[in-house]
């Protein structure tokens, strides 16, 4: 082995199993519709190219859960940092309590080729068909096959997105000049 031997324990913090978000690296938040209910997820990945599949992990004691098993369809969305509010509000209500639109005050319309909605406030949305849900003991694992992609016209250079990121306990940041927001 080489390189300098380290302490590992002066160096490094070992976790339990429950304290799983503390050691989670940054995850961009995306906002899933599914029929007109917003709610937002970092636990998602593009897990086929051809066809274009992507996941999203749906806690099941969310009102979001029963919502996704019951629907053929649900949409991605990836809000710039400047809607970090809205996202924050989306993420800690609940769809059956309170109008998320109106708290949030996002704009939204039917799909293209989906029922559920999309929000045009988007850098990128992504139009998916479910094909699967896998469940595991708090979460389930949605696959969808996604169906249409509408991406901001003039936004995706490298200069001008900021996503959002969402390190755990209400903490955020953005990739550019990062700087943590806890809400």
């Amino acid at each position: 082995m080489k390189g300098k031997v380290m302490n590992f324990e002066k160096t490094f913090k070992t976790l339990l199993e429950e304290s799983y978000t503390y050691g989670l690296v940054p995850r961009p938040v995306a906002i899933v519709c599914v029929k007109e209910n917003p709610f937002t997820v970092a636990n998602h990945t593009p897990v086929n190219k051809n066809p274009f599949i992507y996941a999203v992990a749906v806690d099941k004691e969310n009102y979001s859960y029963n919502l996704i098993l019951e629907s053929d369809n649900f949409s991605v969305n990836f809000l710039p940092y400047q809607y970090l509010e809205e996202i924050h509000k989306i993420g800690k209500t609940h769809g059956n309590q309170v109008n998320k639109w109106e708290i949030t005050k996002l704009n939204h319309q039917k799909g293209l080729s989906i029922d559920s909605l999309i929000i045009t406030d988007s850098l990128i949305i992504y139009e998916c068909q479910k094909l699967n849900v896998i469940d595991f003991t708090d979460h389930c694992l949605v696959f969808g096959k996604v169906v249409l992609k509408h991406y901001k016209k003039g936004y995706l250079k490298p200069s001008k997105i900021r996503y959002t990121l969402f390190h755990g306990k209400n903490l955020y940041s953005t990739h550019k000049k990062p700087k943590y927001v806890k809400i």
